[in-house]
Formats: C-alpha cells, structure tokens, sequence
C-alpha cells in the first residue's frame, strides 16, 4: 500500500475526522498547572542550592541596556515569520498552497501552548487550527509539522558540530557530548523514519489496522514525505534563519548586560542551540528548569572565566524573552485566535505536481488517501 501526492482540495477534509476540539480546554486543566508547578519546584530548587549571588544578579539584570533588550525582543518574534514562511513552503510542497500571513499567528499559538503544556501539544494544536482557520486536512499538515521539526532538528545539530569544532577542534568540553550524541540519535531515527515511510514499508502490517487508522496514517505519511520532497534551497536558508535569530537573540542579550568581552559570537551560538535542543525535551512545558540549567551549565563550561552569576544573569534575561514574553504575546494571539469567527481560507490553486512532489509512483485510492 503506497501513497503519492493527492490532488489538493476540500474533499481531502470530508472523511478525515476533526482533531479534538477540547485541546483548547487542556491549556488551563488541572494537569497543566501540576506540570508547570513541577517545572516551578524544579528551578526553586535549583535557585536555594545553586551558590549565586542573587542580589548582583537582579542588579545586573535591572541595569540592562533597554535597547540591546528590546532588538532581541525584536529578533526574536522576526523568527516566527520565518516559520511561518517555511510552513508555508512545507504546506505547498504537499499540496496544500496557502497564503503566509495567516499562518505565522498560528505558529505563534502553537510555541504559546508548548510553553503551558507538556508533551509538545502544540503541534497537535497548530494542525487543528490549520484545519479550523486555513481549511488544512489536519493529520496531512501535522505530517509538516513533524517534518518541520526532523528539519529543525538536523540543521541544529549540523550548526552546533559546525560551531563546537571552530571553537573547540578536537578538545570539546565533555558537558557538551551528551547533547550531541542525543541530538544526533534523535536525527538519525527521524531521518530514518521518513526513509521508511518514503518506500511504503510496513505494508503488511497496514493491512491487519482499520481502515480509518490506516486512511489518517497515509495522510500523515503523505505530509511528512512530500513537504520535504522539493525547494530544499529554500527550506535550508530559511531554517538556518530561524536558529540565526534565536542565536542574535543571545547575542543582544549578551550586550544588553555587558559581557560581550567575556562571551563571544561562536560561543553564545553553542549554548542558544543547545537551549533550542532542550526545548525539544517533552518532560516540562517550553523546557523550563532544563533549559535554565543547561544553558548555565554549558556557559560555564564553554566561557572561560565567566561566574556562575553572570551565568545566571544572561540565562534570565534571554529567558524572559524566549519563555516570559512568549506566555504574554503568545496568549494574547491564542485568545484573539479563539475569540474572532473568521472564515475559512479559501484554497488557492497549486500547479500539477512534479515528480520532485511524488512519494512514490503507484497512487492512492479514494479508500485510503
């Protein structure tokens, strides 16, 4: 049983069941607040035992310069329009073309919810409201949803060993091994996953599932494989802008509190990617307690002479933008979002897909896709 590239249009919406639409309520549920109390505990715990010198860092930290401050801010939201271009790139390559603006406030949503929520629901979350406000078959666009994340993650970890070997060459610190060779597992398996799907393998064990299990599971395939399938000048350029952001963000931060003599260019790339990888780790909502404690473990490590305090100091401040500021804008788009009755997007034409577009070249039947 294998898939190729469906002919886009709303008839794809009809058998496809909707996406839970209580995903919503789960933000505020009793759950939630458990998983962010724990991730609370975490840093309370880390911050009684940690020995810093607090007082000095809430001074350094008060004294920052608002205008370094408010560019991060600013390159930092620049970095959801990036995403939001590449999804639509994504959304094209399979099948589904639509316009980019619209898109980056759902993106936007989806980050918000990862910040309140464990488990990486946000994604989830992000298809459902393409199906709801851009008329997306929902399982097709989360399969570009998981692709876009692989994509994230492999164009990562090509930057951090990039980086890691121009700072470091041979003489890595050892706190930074366990985050490349999980990171580089993690690729390898996606990367491995999509392989799989490409070549239609597990046939055989599609054919003792429902029929609706396998008809959602083609469609995830079919988004997963054919949003990577062309334009990967593109989507490269445009990921590599997205971890550009996310490490000028650091990188004004840096300046904001006036260690731009103690940490340089290279370094504070290393440690935004690897405050990016932690994110990525589903146990506490937006990574809080692991991201904070990675990312002045890694500074420490990799900034010679740089004090725990210091540490702190730019770890806090960068944080209030990538998790502080994101729970503030991101639920003012998220009840925007929820609170205007826009119509559905209209489904614009795309041109006849190449063979670039095509997962492999035996169709699928109106039964399965």
């Amino acid at each position: 049983m294998s898939v190729s590239r469906p002919a886009p249009g709303v008839e794809e919406l009809g058998p496809e069941p909707a996406p839970d639409p209580a995903l919503g309520h789960r933000i505020f549920s009793r759950r939630t607040l458990i998983s962010i109390g724990v991730a609370l505990l975490i840093v309370a715990v880390a911050v009684w035992r940690a020995p810093i010198n607090w007082q000095e860092a809430w001074t350094r930290i008060r004294h920052a310069n608002l205008a370094f401050y408010l560019l991060a801010l600013a390159v930092y939201y620049l970095s959801f329009a990036v995403r939001g271009i590449r999804w639509q790139v994504l959304l094209e390559n399979a099948g589904m073309k639509r316009r980019t603006a619209p898109l980056i406030p759902i993106v936007l949503t989806s980050f918000f919810v990862n910040c309140v929520v464990p488990a990486k629901l946000g994604d989830v979350y992000r298809a459902y409201l393409g199906r709801v406000k851009q008329r997306l078959p929902a399982t097709r666009a989360f399969g570009t949803i998981v692709a876009e994340r692989l994509l994230d993650l492999c164009v990562l970890m090509a930057l951090l060993l990039v980086a890691g070997a121009w700072v470091f060459h041979k003489d890595a610190p050892s706190e930074l091994i366990p985050y490349v060779a999980i990171g580089g597992a993690i690729c390898a398996a996606g990367i491995a996953a999509i392989a799989l799907m490409r070549a239609g393998r597990g046939t055989r064990i599609l054919r003792l599932l429902p029929g609706g299990i396998v008809r959602r599971y083609e469609q995830f395939r079919g988004g997963a494989v054919t949003s990577l399938g062309r334009k990967w000048p593109r989507l490269i350029v445009l990921t590599v802008g997205v971890w550009a952001c996310e490490s000028g963000r650091l990188g004004l931060v840096v300046a904001a509190l006036g260690y731009s003599h103690q940490v340089g260019p290279s370094q504070f790339v290393i440690i935004a990617l690897v405050a990016a990888l932690l994110t990525t780790v589903p146990f506490t909502p937006g990574g809080i307690g692991l991201v904070e404690a990675g990312m002045v473990g890694v500074m420490i490590a990799i900034v010679p002479g740089i004090g725990s305090t210091a540490a702190v100091s730019i770890t806090l401040l960068d944080r209030s933008i990538s998790y502080g500021s994101l729970v503030v804008f991101g639920f003012i788009t998220f009840a925007v979002t929820h609170i205007r009755t826009s119509q559905p997007a209209a489904v614009l034409p795309l041109e006849p897909a190449g063979p670039a577009g095509r997962v492999d070249s035996h169709p699928v039947t109106n039964s399965v896709g």
